[in-house]
């Protein structure tokens, strides 16, 4: 038994994280052939918040929006639905408590959905927000076979990280609803490095030769997923990265993996490697075996 991919969806266009993401959720679900009545958990990883808002969960105004499990009934298990957040890292963390979840025998989908606004909702670009709004939806269930996720891989610097995404409460004024302050880290080398201590640990347990492996990344910097290829031996041609105006962020590998199976490069392959990097500096990937037709 594996778990895969049903369907991914993105959305873009908007400036509210909130209505992108349940638009991507619905979509995702009807891709799939499902209903919202048999998603069994919703997971939000989505970290840039439409107002700044803290409560209540983004993953509950997301399902609402959605509309799924909004109604139960005695004896039916109600969908479970929470943020988990964690960068641009928090899409792979999504899924290894998927994997956790779909163990159950009541658990047979988990919708992952993402996605990042500026809290003032403009769909405009923001100075300073590097940012790009975009939501995104995947879809996962449980399928015979040897096709699925593998085990996730991280790497990140010991010690407390810095502050990327901040308000300072201390200047805010009036505008605290409506600001954010993003610092990207200066130290590309070391996200790298994370990054391919990761990527490799995932390639090892996978076995499959590199000539048949996709590499599925953010990019968090221009040339971030060319200079990750390069050092792990990946062909220039077997690369998707997120190609949005921007950093899409959470929904960054949503956007990549698109991408990738669009243009055809996953039927060439047998492994679509997923690799995040981001704050911290920390970098998180998973090999994913890809099913066939």
């Amino acid at each position: 038994m594996g778990i895969v991919i049903s369907s991914v969806t993105t959305e873009i266009g908007g400036g509210s994280s909130i209505e992108q993401a349940a638009a991507a959720a619905r979509r995702a679900i009807a891709e799939a052939g499902s209903t919202p009545e048999q998603i069994d958990a919703l997971i939000n990883t989505g970290v840039y918040r439409d107002s700044n808002m803290v409560e209540p969960a983004m993953s509950a105004l997301i399902q609402q929006q959605a509309g799924i499990g909004l109604e139960y009934h005695s004896g039916e298990v109600p969908c479970l639905s929470f943020d988990l957040m964690n960068g641009a890292c928090g899409i792979l963390n999504a899924v290894q408590v998927s994997q956790a979840l779909l163990e159950a025998p009541t658990v047979h989908r988990v919708l992952l959905v993402s996605g990042d606004a500026h809290p003032s909702k403009s769909p405009l670009p923001q100075p300073g927000f590097p940012i790009k709004p975009v939501g995104a939806a995947m879809l996962l269930e449980k399928r015979p076979g040897a096709a699925g996720f593998g085990a996730l891989h991280i790497s990140a610097t010991d010690g407390r990280p810095a502050a990327e995404g901040f308000v300072r409460l201390s200047e805010m004024g009036t505008t605290g609803r409506s600001s954010i302050r993003v610092r990207r880290p200066a130290d590309i080398e070391t996200l790298l490095h994370h990054a391919i201590s990761a990527a490799s640990e995932a390639l090892e347990v996978a076995d499959a030769p590199l000539d048949r492996v996709v590499l599925i990344c953010g990019r968090p910097v221009a040339d971030f997923p060319d200079r990750l290829a390069q050092r792990l031996g990946i062909p220039p041609t077997a690369v998707s990265a997120d190609d949005t105006p921007g950093d899409a962020h959470t929904s960054a590998l949503p956007v990549a993996y698109l991408a990738a199976r669009d243009s055809g490069m996953l039927d060439r392959a047998d492994v679509a490697l997923f690799v995040a990097a981001g704050a911290g500096p920390s970098a998180a990937a998973i090999a994913y075996r890809l099913p066939k037709p």
